[in-house]
This record gives C-alpha cells, structure tokens and sequence, in this order.
C-alpha cells in the first residue's frame, strides 16, 4: 500500500511540474508578444533612439525570462530568439526598420513556436 501511496505523490508531483512549466511558458510568451506588438506600434511613431532604448530593454528582458526557461525548453529555440533579440536593438538604431520588423515577426513566430511544442499534445510526444 505504502508503494501505490507514493507512486501516486511522484506522479502528481511531476502533473504538477509539468503544469508549472506550461503555465511559465504561456506567461512569458503573451509578455512577450505584448511587447513585440508595442515595438510594431511604435516603429513609425517614435525616434529611432527611443525605439532602440525600447529594443534594449526588452532584449535585457529577454536575458532574465531565459535564465528561467532554459530549465525546460531545448536550448537551440532560446538561443535563435536570443540571437534575434540582440539584433534589434542595432537594427532600430540605425534605422534599418525593415529588417528590425521582420525580426520581429521571427521572435514571434519562435516564441509561438515554443510555447505550441510544450503542449501536452500527441504530436508533440511522437
């Protein structure tokens, strides 16, 4: 009875982890995509040093929300929106706004990505 007991504590403890990365996962894809959506709104209304101070901020952002979840995504999908993220920040300074744009849309899509991949669906555990 004893090993029923604690088979059912090990697995409601790994539901629960399983349900606490979801849910970190989820928080920090719509914080991000958030701020994506405030940098596409102000790429044409703000200066190209204030849209680069903003592109910094959310880079730095960026740098502690993946301390956070590079205990559970794969590395390869944080270091491609990393590299994306680091990007911006010259990308607006020099007003190169087209490329700024489309990074954009590949941190999204990436992010999007992310978050669809740790879903707990049948495709994504085969």
């Amino acid at each position: 009875m004893k090993r029923v007991i604690l088979c059912a504590v090990i697995l409601l403890v790994i539901v629960l982890l399983c349900v606490a990365s979801l849910v970190t996962v989820s928080r920090y894809q719509y914080v991000f995509a958030q701020e994506i959506h405030d940098l596409e709104q102000a790429i044409y209304q703000k200066t190209f040093e204030q849209l680069s101070a903003q592109a910094a901020q959310m880079s730095r952002e960026w740098m502690d929300a993946e301390h956070v979840l590079i205990r559970f995504i794969r590395h390869t999908q944080l270091d491609e929106i990393t590299s994306a993220m680091s990007r911006l920040e010259m990308l607006a300074k020099y007003g190169d706004l087209s490329q700024f744009s489309a990074e954009l849309s590949r941190i999204k899509t990436l992010l999007h990505h992310i978050y669809d991949s740790e879903l707990p669906f049948l495709r994504n555990i085969f």
